[in-house]
């Protein structure tokens, strides 16, 4: 058994949230879009337990870039 605190790094394309952009800069939100938007099913194998420790503020980061992309961290 073991336990550990992990950040955990998303990247997926996702067409639909994808937008023009002169400068090819990506836009950067907190976890608040992450409720309205689709995020892949991540599980852990064999996993006894895990839990998400709580917080004063969500330790979401969320970056799209204009061709789709989606870069997800959660703590």
């Amino acid at each position: 058994d073991f336990t550990m605190t992990l950040y955990l790094r998303h990247y997926w394309k996702d067409e639909r949230l994808a937008f023009p952009s002169a400068t090819n800069k990506s836009m950067t939100f907190d976890g608040r879009l992450v409720k309205k938007i689709w995020v892949p099913d991540v599980f852990f194998v064999h996993s006894k337990r895990s839990f998400i420790h709580d917080t004063t503020t969500d330790n979401i980061m969320l970056r799209v870039f204009p061709d789709g992309h989606v870069l997800y961290s959660l703590r």
